[in-house]
C-alpha cells in the first residue's frame, strides 16, 4: 500500500464512523482528474480546479492556513453550514478556536462532487475533521434533503445560533448549484425560529396540562365511525355569509366540525356541531366555551389542552400531537389518535382529523387566510365581546381590531369585491394546509368566500371503514404508575455533557426518547438557564418536581 492509499484509507475510516454509506460510495468513486494540488509557500497542499487549461486554487497559494484562520474568525458562532470542503483550512480553526472564544456547536459541510471529495481525501489528512462528532458531511445533496437534514439535526436549545459560511473560490466554480442549496435555507431560520418561539412560550405549559389530563383521559372513551362528508368551520369573516349553507348540508347528513374559534358563531346561529376541536394550550381558550356545549357534541382535545376544558363536555376524544412528550405517551401510556398540528393553526389540525375519520369529502367554511375588509374574525367570535368590553372613549373596539391586525405587519390587497389584508403568518397557514391536503386521499373543497383561495386539486377519495376512537388499553399501567416510571427514567439519565452530539450518540434508544421529552421545557426555561446544557438539566429537575407535586396532591386527595 502506497502513502496515498494509506491516507485515503484513514480518511475513509474516520468518515465511516458517522457516514458509513458516504464512505462506501467514496471508496468506489474515481478521483476527479479536474482537481490538482499545488504546494503553498508554507508547504501546505492546496487543491486547485483545472478549468479551460488554467488552475484555480481553492485557497491562498501563499498562506492557506492563515487565510483559513481569518475566515473562521469572521464566521458566526453556534451551528454552521459550510458550503465547500476544499482543503478544510477554513474549517479546522472552527473546531479548535483560540482560548476564551465561544466554540462551534455543530458543523455541516456541503459539497457537490463525489469525485472531487475523493481526490481531496487522497491528498489531505482530514481525519481530525471527520472524527469530530460535531461534523457532518453531505455530498451531491438535493436542496430539499439539505433542509430536511437541518430540521432533523439542528436543535436551537442546544446548538444556539444558526449561520452559514462559504469557500468563495469553490462557490464561484459551481455558483448555480450552491446558490440553489443556499436558497433552500433562506426560510429555514424563520421556520426554526417560529417553532422554537412556540416551544419557549408553551413548553412548560404543554407538560403541566398533559400530566393533569392523564387521569381524565383514562376515563374518556368514545368511538367515531367513518365520516362520509365533513364540514369544517373556521372563524374567518366569510363564515357569516355561509352559515345557511352549513345548516342545509348538516340537515342533508353531513357532519360539522367546529374549530374552537368558530363555536360562538355557530351557537349564535343555532347550529349544534357534531364535533368541536381545540389545539390551544392557553387559558384564553375559555372565551370560546362560555356557552355549554350541546350534549351531542364531541369535544376533540389535545392532551396539552387546559384541564378546565375537560369539564365542558361528556364526550371527549383526546388526541396526541407531535410534541415529544405526546409521542412518549403514545408509546408508553396509551395509543391516542395522532393529529398533525404542524400547521400552527386549528384548521390544519381539523384537516388532519378528517383524514383520521376516513372522510371522503371535506368542505371548509370561513377559511379566509386573510382579513377581508379589515375584519379579523366572523362577528360573534370571541374577539368581539372581548374588545367591546375593553372599549373606552379614546380607544374604541375598532381601534383594538386594527391593533390586532397591524401587529402582523399586513399588506393591503385589492379584490373583485373590495380589499383584504394579508400577512406572512396567514400565508404560511394557507401554504401549510395546501401542502397537507395534497397528500390526503379525500376531496377538499373551500367554500367560496372573500378570503384567499386555496390551491386544491380534486381527488378520488379512498373510502375507509376503521373508526377513530379513544384508546382502550386495560393492560397498560394506570397514570400514576406511568408518571412514577417516567420520573425514574428522568432520574436515571446520565448528566448532559459536551459535545452534545457525542452525548446523544452514547444514549440508549429508550433513554434518547426520554431525553427528547425535555426539549420543549428546556426552551421555555432557557431564559433562566441560558446555556443549552444547563437549560436541559433545569428542565429535568423542573419536570421531576412537577411530577412529584402532582402525585403527592393525588395521594392527599385519594381516600385510603
Amino acid at each position: 500500500m502506497n502513502a496515498k492509499e494509506g491516507l485515503l484509507g484513514r480518511n475513509l475510516a474516520a468518515l465511516s464512523l458517522r457516514h458509513s454509506r458516504l464512505a462506501a460510495k467514496l471508496s468506489l468513486t474515481e478521483g476527479s482528474s479536474g482537481l490538482e494540488f499545488i504546494l503553498s509557500r508554507q508547504g501546505a497542499a492546496v487543491p486547485a480546479l483545472r478549468r479551460s487549461g488554467r488552475l484555480f486554487p481553492l485557497h491562498s497559494r501563499f498562506e492557506p492556513i492563515a487565510e483559513g484562520k481569518r475566515i473562521a474568525a469572521e464566521a458566526p458562532r453556534g451551528f454552521i453550514t459550510a458550503f465547500g470542503l476544499g482543503g478544510a483550512y477554513h474549517l479546522m480553526p472552527l473546531l479548535f478556536p483560540p482560548a476564551g472564544e465561544s466554540g462551534l456547536t455543530g458543523l455541516l459541510i456541503v459539497e457537490k462532487d463525489l469525485a472531487i471529495v475523493r481526490r481531496i481525501l487522497e491528498e489531505i489528512d482530514l481525519t481530525r475533521l471527520f472524527s469530530d462528532c460535531r461534523v457532518s458531511l453531505l455530498v451531491d445533496v438535493e436542496p430539499r434533503e439539505l433542509s430536511q437534514f437541518l430540521l432533523e439535526h439542528y436543535l436551537p436549545v442546544l446548538y444556539g445560533n444558526f449561520g452559514t459560511i462559504s469557500l468563495r473560490s469553490r462557490w464561484d466554480s459551481e455558483q448555480q448549484w450552491f446558490s440553489q442549496r443556499m436558497d433552500a435555507l433562506r426560510n429555514l431560520p424563520e421556520c426554526l425560529s417560529r417553532d422554537y418561539t412556540v416551544q419557549s412560550r408553551f413548553g412548560c405549559r404543554w407538560f403541566v396540562h398533559t400530566a393533569a389530563n392523564l387521569a381524565r383521559s383514562e376515563e374518556s372513551h368514545c368511538v367515531i365511525p367513518p365520516i362520509k362528508k365533513l364540514l369544517i368551520t373556521a372563524a374567518g369573516p366569510s363564515l357569516s355569509g355561509q352559515l345557511e349553507r352549513v345548516r342545509q348540508l348538516q340537515k342533508d347528513g353531513a357532519s360539522v366540525l367546529a374549530t374552537d374559534t368558530s363555536l360562538p358563531v355557530l351557537h349564535a346561529a343555532g347550529i349544534a356541531p357534531d364535533f368541536a376541536l381545540s389545539i390551544d394550550c392557553q387559558i384564553i381558550s375559555y372565551h370560546h366555551f362560555f356557552r355549554k356545549l350541546p350534549p351531542e357534541t364531541t369535544l376533540i382535545l389535545d392532551m396539552a389542552s387546559p384541564p378546565f376544558l375537560t369539564r365542558q363536555a361528556k364526550r371527549i376524544l383526546f388526541y396526541a400531537s407531535g410534541h415529544p412528550f405526546s409521542l412518549y405517551l403514545n408509546k408508553h401510556f396509551r395509543p391516542y389518535p395522532l393529529l398533525d398540528v404542524s400547521g400552527g393553526n386549528v384548521t390544519h389540525t381539523a384537516a388532519s382529523f378528517a383524514q383520521q375519520a376516513k372522510a371522503e369529502e371535506v368542505r371548509l367554511f370561513g377559511g379566509d387566510f386573510s382579513y377581508p375588509g379589515g375584519q379579523p374574525y366572523s362577528p360573534g367570535s370571541y374577539l368581539y365581546p372581548y374588545f367591546h368590553s375593553q372599549s373606552v372613549r379614546t380607544a374604541s373596539s375598532e381601534h383594538r381590531f386594527w391593533e390586532f391586525i397591524a401587529r402582523s405587519l399586513p399588506e393591503r390587497e385589492k379584490t373583485s369585491s373590495g380589499w383584504r389584508w394579508r400577512t406572512k403568518i396567514m400565508d404560511y397557514y394557507r401554504e401549510s394546509l395546501e401542502s397537507f391536503i395534497k397528500t390526503r386521499n379525500y376531496t377538499f373543497i373551500q367554500e367560496e368566500g372573500s378570503g384567499v383561495p386555496l390551491s386544491c386539486t380534486p381527488k378520488k377519495p379512498a373510502p375507509g371503514q376503521s373508526p377513530i376512537s379513544s384508546p382502550i388499553s386495560p393492560e397498560r399501567q394506570p397514570w400514576q404508575n406511568f408518571l412514577q416510571h417516567y420520573r425514574n427514567s428522568l432520574r436515571s439519565l446520565p448528566p448532559l455533557t459536551l459535545p452534545h452530539q457525542d452525548y446523544l450518540e452514547k444514549l440508549k434508544p429508550a433513554d434518547r426518547q426520554v431525553w427528547a421529552t425535555l426539549l420543549p421545557a428546556a426552551a421555555a426555561l432557557q431564559g433562566s438557564a441560558p446555556y443549552g446544557l444547563s437549560a436541559v438539566e433545569s428542565a429535568r429537575h423542573w419536570t421531576i418536581e412537577r411530577i412529584t407535586a402532582l402525585l403527592e396532591r393525588h395521594n392527599r386527595l385519594t381516600p385510603v
